[in-house]
């Protein structure tokens, strides 16, 4: 069973890319797509990415993460993908932990793992038991470092909509949760496990609903995704509640789930 690791990095980002690789080993190859926003950030591509076999970089001027994302899967080859951000490292057990799930479930689409910190806290508030997912979570949200995919069955059928996400100006996250709604309603088959693949750096952005403009004007987008005008309700009762737990006032972060709920209905 072949892995494709699918590596997305933007400017200065790229000189961290050689400590995401592992030892070389049999099956397992890497897919550096690399944004640039400007020409003098290609001298800063580590030679060794070239010099490693397992190793193909596809370079791009622009930016946005969930693009970035799609460019990398179009490339992938292998039986299984998965994505990591230039921060992402891997562990002892990842590809291990990895093949004998897919072994174990020869018809699972989608396995989510865990993922720490680089001082081995959890990321989240990870469920302990393995389970099948048929729904998105309610005690955790889903992160795209987590997951590990039969390239069959996503590379031409789910694309990252990149309105969303890191490098966009206005819903600055939100494109993980609208990939796995897409998942959901393709009918993928989709399984977690309690085993840790990855440790990583960075802060999850949805975490700042309370304080950021561009994640709660996500949050009403997102909203409107799932549920269409009945968003004008949930989002109302979700600003309503935060203002009187004290999270937030109610107006400006009513004002930004409107803007993102709007800016749906003008691109849908």
């Amino acid at each position: 069973m072949t892995l494709d690791i699918l590596i997305c990095s933007l400017d200065k980002g790229i000189v961290r890319v050689e400590d995401v690789l592992m030892p070389i080993q049999e099956g397992v190859r890497y897919i550096v797509s690399y944004q640039y926003t400007d020409e003098r950030y290609l001298e800063l591509i580590p030679s060794i990415l070239g010099e490693r076999p397992d190793v193909a970089v596809y370079k791009y001027r622009g930016q946005g993460l969930s693009a970035n994302r799609n460019l990398a899967m179009e490339k992938a080859t292998a039986d299984l993908v998965m994505f990591a951000d230039d921060d992402t490292r891997y562990t002892i057990d990842t590809v291990k932990n990895i093949t004998e799930a897919f072994d174990k479930y020869p018809d699972m689409d989608v396995a989510f793992f865990r993922v720490s910190t680089y001082t081995g806290r959890s990321l989240k508030a990870y469920p302990d038991d393995e389970r099948e997912i048929k729904a998105m979570p309610e005690s955790y949200s889903i992160s795209t470092i987590e997951m590990v995919c039969r390239r069959n069955k996503v590379q031409g059928h789910l694309r990252y909509d990149e309105r969303f996400g890191l490098g966009t100006k206005f819903l600055t996250c939100g494109e993980e949760e609208i990939w796995f709604e897409d998942a959901l309603r393709q009918g993928l088959k989709m399984r977690y496990f309690p085993q840790k693949i990855a440790e990583t750096s960075t802060m999850l952005k949805k975490n700042m609903i309370y304080v950021d403009a561009g994640v709660q004007r996500s949050h009403g987008a997102f909203t409107y995704y799932m549920h269409g005008n009945k968003a004008w309700w949930i989002c109302s009762c979700f600003a309503l509640n935060s203002a009187m737990n004290g999270m937030c006032h109610f107006w400006p972060m009513m004002k930004h789930l409107i803007e993102g709920i709007r800016y749906m209905q003008r691109t849908t």
